[in-house]
């Protein structure tokens, strides 16, 4: 059995809003473990009652136990096909692909955070441990930063900004279809605000006057490994920059 047939109802009718449902997971059906309901409902354009009736026409008795069995299936295809040692050689690729990340890039952030009246960092679901990281690596140089993983909380700073801050929103796949009910204003407000994602085909980059696109792209959408470590090697990147060039 592959992922497709894993997905779809054996004995039930598979409706237009199950298709929906479907498309998400399967687009990345290793980040499910991380996200709530809501946010699968949220990204497929249905509720929360109708992800638990698609968990049940695949014969769950809900959202928690598909997520298990989702979990635990993909876990066996990756097992039978790799050698454990596989993974490591591929996480390595990627780590090394890093050096490849322009320097400048890395300078550019660096001096933001440095000059910033007031340093944010949000990020949510897979992306919440680099932006968390961000922020208290930047308290530990002395510099005010305050750091989110959810939208209302970061929509509570916009009274709080002006021009001399900047702002950084982690994003794994860049896709995050609420950013601009919570975050609009900030985005518009904001002149050093930066997009850090694995996607460089994101339509979030629109919206931030940075984006800076991490390698690995193809690794961290085929893992069932939190990719979250990645983007933290690269946020101790720039915390050590910053560090370095402190006067």
């Amino acid at each position: 059995m592959d992922l497709k047939e894993f997905l779809k109802p054996k004995n039930d009718v598979f409706s237009k809003t199950d298709q929906k449902i479907y498309n998400v997971v399967l687009q990345y059906p290793i980040h499910i473990q991380l996200l709530t309901i809501q946010k699968i409902a949220s990204d497929s354009g249905t509720s929360v009652a109708s992800v638990q009736r698609y968990c049940k026409k695949l014969g769950y008795s809900g959202f928690k136990e598909f997520k298990f069995q989702l979990k635990e299936f993909l876990f066996q295809q990756q097992s039978s096909n790799r050698h454990p040692s596989d993974y490591l050689s591929r996480y390595l690729k990627v780590v090394n692909a890093f050096k490849a990340i322009d320097k400048n890039i890395i300078a550019t952030l660096a001096s933001d955070l440095l000059n910033a009246r007031l340093n944010y960092a949000v990020g949510l679901y897979y992306s919440a441990l680099p932006a968390k990281q961000l922020s208290m690596g930047l308290r530990d140089l002395g510099k005010p930063s305050l750091y989110t993983n959810d939208y209302i909380t970061a929509s509570h700073w916009n009274d709080l900004m002006n021009k001399a801050d900047t702002f950084v929103f982690f994003s794994i796949s860049g896709d995050e279809a609420n950013l601009k009910n919570y975050l609009a204003e900030p985005l518009h407000k904001l002149d050093k605000t930066y997009l850090i994602t694995f996607n460089a085909d994101t339509l979030l980059k629109a919206d931030f006057n940075h984006v800076i696109v991490l390698p690995g792209k193809s690794f961290v959408y085929n893992t069932s490994v939190d990719p979250q470590s990645l983007v933290s090697l690269f946020v101790e990147m720039v915390i050590e920059y910053t560090a370095q060039h402190q006067k």
